[in-house]
C-alpha cells in the first residue's frame, strides 16, 4: 500500500482520475440502491448505474437513464456538482502538467527525442555565426535539428530558439563533459558533435574541458563525427589522442585574415565571399559523376565549368586511416615524446592529420578515383 500511495503522490493525474472513479462508483451504486428501495427499476444492473454516474459527472447527459425516486434525484444533484468540480480539477491538473513540462523543456531539463542531429557542446561568443553557417549550409533539403549543451543564461537560449525556431534548436542544460547530459542529447543517434572552447568570465577559453569531452563522446559513441575547437595549439595533440576526427585551431583563420589585410589586400575580401554561407559563391563540395572515374581531372574541370559554371578547386576523399598517435602509449611516456618530437622536426605533423584527404589544384592528367568528391566555387 505504501508503494501505491507514493506512486499516486508522484502522479497527480492518476490521483484525480482515481477520485473521479471513486465518486462515480459510490454515486452510481447509491442511486441504484435508492431506486431499488423505492421500487423503481430504472437501472437493470450496476454497470448501467456506473455508466449513468460517469456520463452525469462529465456533464454529457445522454438521457438514456434518469433517476425517478426523489432520494435518487437528490443524490444525483450531489453527483452533478461533484462532477463539475472534479472535471475542473482535472482540466487544471492537465494544463499545469503541460505547462510544467514546457517550462522544464525550455530550461533544458528534459530529455529530447531527435535523431540524425548535430550536437554543439559549450558556449562561445561566435556561436550565432556557427548556427547561421550550419543552417544555411544545410538549406531546405537537410533540416537537421541542432542540440545545444551548455549552462548559458536561459534568456540567451530562448533568444536563439525564437530566432531559429523551436523545432530546429533544442537545448540541454548541463555540463557537456558528463555522460548524463550527452545521453539526454541522444548522442547515440547524432550525426556529429562540435565542441567549442567555452569562455570563462575573463574571456579566456580553456581546452581542458574540450579534451575531457572528446574522450567522453568517443567512448560513448565511437562512430559519431567529432569536431573540436581549441584555443591553444599545444592542446591539438591531446584532442587528437582523444580520437577527435577534426581539430580546428580557433585563431588560425583570424590571424591569416588580419595579416592579409596588411600584406595582401583583396585576399581577405575574396575569402569572405568564398566562406560566407549566404554568398552565391561560397565554396561547397559536390559528388563526382561515376562516368568521370579513371578519367583525367581536366575533363571534370571542363565539364563543371561548361555545364554548371563552377570552378573545381580540389578533389577529396574520406578515408579511415591509422594515425601514429593510435600506436603511442596513452601515458605520454618519454619514448612517445621523443618519437613525436622527431616526427615534428621532420615536418610530419601527425597529430594534426585528417581523415579527409584533399588534393588542391590537381595536375590536369591526374585520374579521378572511385569514391572521390569535388570542391567547387559556384
Amino acid at each position: 500500500m505504501t508503494g501505491i500511495r507514493q506512486f499516486l503522490l508522484r502522479h497527480p493525474l492518476l490521483r484525480v482520475f482515481g477520485l473521479i472513479l471513486l465518486v462515480a462508483s459510490i454515486g452510481g451504486m447509491g442511486v441504484l440502491f435508492l431506486e431499488r428501495q423505492a421500487g423503481i427499476r430504472q437501472f437493470n444492473s450496476a454497470w448501467e448505474a456506473l455508466w449513468w454516474a460517469i456520463v452525469t459527472m462529465t456533464t454529457v447527459g445522454y438521457g438514456d437513464f434518469t433517476p425517478q425516486a426523489p432520494t435518487g434525484r437528490a443524490l444525483a444533484v450531489v453527483i452533478i456538482f461533484a462532477g463539475i468540480s472534479l472535471m475542473a480539477v482535472l482540466s487544471g491538473t492537465v494544463a499545469s502538467q503541460l505547462v510544467a513540462r514546457r517550462l522544464r523543456a525550455n530550461q533544458g531539463l528534459m530529455p529530447i527525442k531527435v535523431k540524425d542531429h548535430v550536437i554543439i557542446c559549450g558556449w562561445h561568443h561566435k556561436i550565432e555565426s556557427l548556427l547561421n553557417a550550419l543552417i544555411k549550409a544545410g538549406g531546405d533539403k537537410d533540416k537537421f535539428p541542432i542540440v545545444l549543451i551548455n549552462e548559458e543564461n536561459e534568456d540567451v537560449i530562448q533568444s536563439l530558439k525564437n530566432q531559429y525556431g523551436y523545432t530546429r534548436i533544442k537545448y540541454i542544460r548541463g555540463e557537456f563533459t558528463r555522460e548524463s547530459a550527452l545521453r539526454q542529447a541522444q548522442l547515440e543517434s547524432a550525426r556529429s558533435v562540435i565542441i567549442l572552447p567555452t569562455e570563462h568570465a575573463t574571456g579566456v577559453a580553456s581546452d581542458d574541458r574540450t579534451i575531457l569531452a572528446s574522450l567522453t563522446v568517443k567512448n560513448m559513441n565511437p562512430r559519431v563525427k567529432l569536431i573540436a575547437y581549441v584555443s591553444d595549439r599545444s592542446a591539438i595533440t591531446h584532442v587528437k589522442r582523444a580520437k577527435a576526427d577534426e581539430v580546428v585551431l580557433s585563431d588560425n583563420f583570424g590571424s591569416f585574415i588580419v595579416a592579409s589585410h596588411v600584406l595582401h589586400p583583396g585576399i581577405p575580401q575574396a575569402a569572405d565571399k568564398l566562406l560566407d554561407s549566404s554568398s552565391p559563391h561560397h565554396i561547397k563540395r559536390v559528388p563526382i559523376p561515376s562516368e568521370f572515374v579513371d578519367r583525367p581531372f581536366e575533363d571534370l574541370f571542363l565539364h563543371n565549368r561548361k555545364k554548371h559554371g563552377w570552378i573545381t578547386l580540389a578533389v577529396y576523399r574520406e578515408e579511415e586511416q591509422a594515425n601514429l598517435t593510435d600506436f603511442l602509449a596513452s601515458d605520454s611516456s618519454q619514448l612517445d615524446a621523443f618519437i613525436e618530437r622527431k616526427m615534428l622536426e621532420a615536418g610530419q605533423d601527425f597529430a594534426e592529420g585528417s581523415h579527409i584527404h584533399v588534393i588542391v589544384n590537381p595536375e590536369p592528367d591526374r585520374p579521378i578515383h572511385k569514391g572521390e568528391g569535388a570542391i567547387v566555387i559556384p
